[in-house]
């Protein structure tokens, strides 16, 4: 079985699950490998072949959506998905795409005066399998290393005086220095200037990648703990990422101190498409927002204050369905308010006074786009991405209109469903940029308002589309935060004085 989740849009795919049926127990179970098997997935085809035998890369889910040119690859085991589109200048008109079954080729092979047909159809996956043999690192103890002299409080000196990234790359230098950097990380100095880092997991969640775009795409990799077996991150903020597990758990958890903040159960289960929170959950005025569509007739926000032992919820008639549909993105602290875009860019807005959809400002837009809104110092900024295109409007609040960006200037952005960042670029060459949650070949995908191009970071890639890309739908911008909270500011239900 296959589950496509569109969260609202019609040509976007926020989450794949991939499960085989265990008639002993009449249970569904998730599927984390297909092995040699390719799955294809279309409007009226369903099939599965040998990857071996069609050349294809192993364990991969293809799939199209309708009306869309483009065709997907979702890798079970490392959960990422790649947009493909393999003619881009199809005449009018054109047809969604299925998928067809062509015959294999026949090759006809003389042995021994004796002709072998159809040697193709036995071609095996072991025919293409080359076995690499393990380099292991060889350190001679008779070689001299310089490192090696040093005292060991003139290590500890050091580390204690750098940053937690400069810790990594100090440990690189030499084996000996490990354990006092492991030692003394908790007191390390706040100096480095750090940009959000791409956080994404894969090898079915037992580990977190992070990809740091301003060392050019530097990747650190963290083990999971038991707590985040199975957790999806939702959103971010200051380090700190909400996260559910099943249907009624939601918690805080800090990859880079390995703190985690334990909030009440939600009763109704998980339904939302869109969550924030205001504040950092170790402060006491931290709420946390969720909202939803629980029937055709009424948004619902849900919301629990740091302190409280149950979430409260309120609903609001939304009988028009046009003015307001909640699809999965980030919703924004902007003045005071939570502000909300669907994907047909109409703005919901959430205060004191309750929940208001607005008649102003409206932006063109359709389901193939895909809608952020995130906040650029006093502005609120709404951006729109199709693929080959990437618009960056401002709010006018004044005349409540959506005004186009022509330039960042000085900005960067960093944009996911899970979290919606802007920041001073640290270096002239990240100034005037998107940056997106993709890969391409090890590097992170930006789109640049200069050339209008996308790119990535540390090459001289230039294309028009970001096609050929990988995506995975657990990931987020995170702000690195390496800060110890109190056994007090951890305690959701501990709400103590300002």
């Amino acid at each position: 079985m296959v589950c496509l989740n569109r969260r609202g849009y019609l040509n976007l795919v926020v989450s794949t699950n991939v499960s085989r049926m265990d008639f002993s127990k009449m249970s569904w179970e998730e599927v984390h490998t297909l092995g040699d098997t390719v799955l294809f997935l279309g409007q009226t085809t369903k099939c599965f072949y040998s990857a071996a035998e069609l050349g294809l890369r192993k364990g991969c889910l293809y799939y199209t959506l309708p009306n869309y040119q483009t065709f997907y690859m979702f890798d079970v085991e490392d959960k990422c998905t790649t947009p493909i589109l393999p003619c881009s200048n199809l005449p009018k008109p054109w047809y969604s795409p299925q998928w067809i079954t062509m015959p294999l080729p026949t090759v006809s092979v003389a042995i021994e005066g004796t002709i072998i047909e159809n040697v193709s159809s036995k071609v095996r996956q072991e025919t293409y399998t080359i076995k690499a043999k393990a380099t292991e690192q060889i350190i001679c103890e008779d070689e001299p290393r310089p490192w090696g002299g040093i005292n060991v409080d003139i290590v500890d000196r050091i580390a204690s005086n750098l940053h937690p990234v400069d810790f990594l790359h100090f440990r690189a230098v030499c084996q000996a220095n490990k354990l006092p950097i492991i030692k003394q990380i908790s007191g390390a100095k706040r100096s480095t200037y750090l940009t959000p880092w791409l956080l994404f997991s894969t090898e079915n969640a037992t580990r977190y990648n992070f990809v740091d775009p301003m060392r050019n795409n530097e990747k650190y990799l963290m083990n999971l703990p038991e707590l985040l077996a199975g957790a999806i991150i939702r959103c971010q903020k200051g380090g700190w990422l909400l996260m559910s597990k099943g249907r009624f758990t939601l918690f805080f958890y800090n990859p880079f101190t390995k703190e985690a903040i334990n909030l009440p159960d939600i009763q109704f289960g998980y339904c939302f498409p869109g969550f924030t929170f205001s504040s950092l959950p170790t402060c006491s005025e931290c709420v946390v927002f969720g909202i939803t569509q629980l029937n055709v007739a009424q948004i619902s926000i849900y919301k629990i204050r740091k302190g409280a032992d149950s979430w409260s919820f309120q609903s609001y008639q939304n009988s028009n369905l046009e003015k307001y549909i909640p699809t999965y993105n980030k919703p924004v602290f902007h003045q005071g308010a939570l502000f909300c875009v669907d994907f047909n860019g109409t703005l919901g807005v959430f205060n004191d006074g309750g929940w208001k959809v607005l008649e102003r400002p409206r932006v063109h837009s359709s389901a193939g786009y895909v809608i952020f809104l995130v906040e650029c110092e006093t502005e609120l900024l709404l951006v729109q991405v199709l693929g080959v295109s990437v618009t960056i409007d401002r709010l006018d609040s004044l005349n409540m209109v959506w005004q186009k960006v022509e330039s960042l200037g000085e900005y960067m952005l960093f944009i996911s469903f899970t979290s919606c960042l802007s920041a001073v670029a640290p270096k002239s060459c990240m100034e005037n940029k998107v940056y997106f949650p993709r890969l391409l070949d090890e590097r992170i995908l930006y789109y640049s308002l200069d050339t209008g191009s996308y790119h990535s970071v540390g090459s001289t890639h230039s294309a028009e589309d970001c096609f050929d890309t990988k995506g995975w739908t657990n990931c987020t911008w995170i702000e690195p935060n390496w800060s110890w909270s109190t056994s007090q500011e951890v305690d959701w239900l501990n709400d103590y004085p300002l």
